[in-house]
């Protein structure tokens, strides 16, 4: 009879793991607020300029990063995973939705939706069904070949908006038209934030960068000569979003590349999951973070947004910062929340290439051509494994992949 309370509560915890976060004091609240605050400034920016990368319009970025990462750490087991937009499931949406709709219409916000809601429910029913030990059946040169080709990918996709290059990488020896002051803007961009990364690690740079991009852009009436700019944002909170149905072939469509974006999300978050316990000596629950993830793509969706996941820099960044609990996401969401109510006009003049500068900066530590070279010493099977899954990812990318997305409209 003693054991039955013990019980009830597990149970509890299981479907409200945020019971057990600990009440903050004076102390706690500071190690927290430095952490949301930092996060934050990473990742306004970043949730547009992932936007862009996914298709989508710019301001589902941001509404990417507030209810979804809300719901991901207040149902996730490991509560300093920074939920929200993410490079890889970005570049995952861009590339299954080309061909069944245009990027940033209505049709394609709705099936980016619908990708959200049959990745989420996935996620969310493998974690009440505990089977997370299935996703640890991928093996690790399978990662190490996926996630070098989706970083050269996702550099490929934004290399026309980082050059200011019209119509595509296609005209790049056709003709090309080139925007000199957009290639001045993304190049410049590119190189501080990789300088800074290796001299000045502390520093804000991206928010540093796009604040000055923005006022440098507003001097030079870039916009107004007809430079592209993020333009204007909606400001104020999302609505509750439903999208339409997309019909049983156009679903059925979506029901691999949904799948797919489960399961690389999923080691997404193992690869920063495994990082936090193994810090504070903790057995990682593997199921409850896949229902936290499933339910924060099942709140992206119905805010209108895109499939989310757990980004390892930002992550890390929240560790780096001092969090110690998910107090430090709830006051980054606060953060969000206050960008979107009274901050969107200040990105106005930020030059779309950016954004670019800003997406190719974050993914450039993915392409490692070492890692290739490490497994090969070890095994030469598994080098081979990670060459040919390698090499299956870039033949298998559409061929519009190199479009830039970030052309597309707010």
């Amino acid at each position: 009879m003693d054991a039955s309370p013990g019980r009830s509560q597990g149970r509890m915890l299981r479907w409200f793991p945020f019971l057990a976060w600990p009440r903050p004091d004076a102390a706690l609240w500071r190690h927290e607020a430095s952490a949301g605050l930092t996060v934050a400034l990473i990742m306004v920016p970043q949730a547009v300029a992932y936007a862009a990368l996914a298709g989508m319009p710019l301001v589902t970025g941001l509404y990417a990063a507030l209810l979804p990462a809300l719901i991901g750490v207040l149902w996730g087991a490991s509560t300093r995973l920074s939920v929200g937009p993410t490079a890889l499931t970005c570049l995952l949406v861009a590339a299954s939705l080309s061909g069944l709709a245009t990027p940033g219409s209505p049709q394609w916000v709705a099936l980016a939706a619908w990708l959200a809601l049959m990745s989420g429910a996935l996620q969310l029913a493998l974690g009440i069904g505990r089977f997370g030990w299935l996703l640890n059946l991928i093996s690790s040169p399978v990662l190490t070949g996926f996630t070098q080709a989706a970083g050269l990918l996702i550099i490929a996709s934004q290399l026309p908006a980082l050059l200011g290059l019209s119509g595509g990488l296609s005209t790049l020896f056709d003709e090309p038209r080139i925007d000199a002051r957009a290639t001045a803007f993304g190049l410049a961009s590119l190189a501080l934030l990789v300088l800074a990364r290796r001299l000045w690690p502390r520093l804000p740079m991206i928010v540093l960068v796009v604040a000055g991009s923005a006022l440098l852009a507003w001097a030079l009436e870039f916009a107004a000569n007809e430079g592209a700019v993020i333009g204007t944002l909606p400001a104020g909170l999302p609505s509750l979003y439903w999208p339409g149905w997309p019909g049983w072939n156009t679903l059925g469509e979506l029901i691999v590349p949904a799948m797919v974006i489960a399961l690389v999300s999923f080691l997404e978050t193992a690869s920063s999951a495994r990082v936090e316990n193994q810090r504070e000596g903790k057995r990682w629950d593997d199921n409850q973070d896949l229902i936290g993830q499933g339910l924060a793509k099942l709140a992206s969706a119905l805010s209108g947004s895109f499939p989310t996941s757990a980004s390892f820099s930002r992550s890390a960044l929240n560790l780096y910062a001092g969090a110690r609990t998910g107090w430090a996401t709830v006051l980054m969401v606060t953060c969000v929340l206050l960008s979107l109510l009274l901050l969107t006009p200040a990105l106005f003049h930020v030059p779309r290439a950016v954004l670019a500068a800003v997406v190719v900066a974050a993914v450039m530590g993915l392409v490692q051509p070492a890692a290739f070279r490490r497994l090969w010493r070890v095994s030469r099977v598994e080098a081979i494994t990670a060459g040919v899954t390698f090499a299956v990812t870039l033949a298998t990318a559409p061929r519009k992949i190199g479009r830039a997305s970030c052309r597309e409209r707010v």
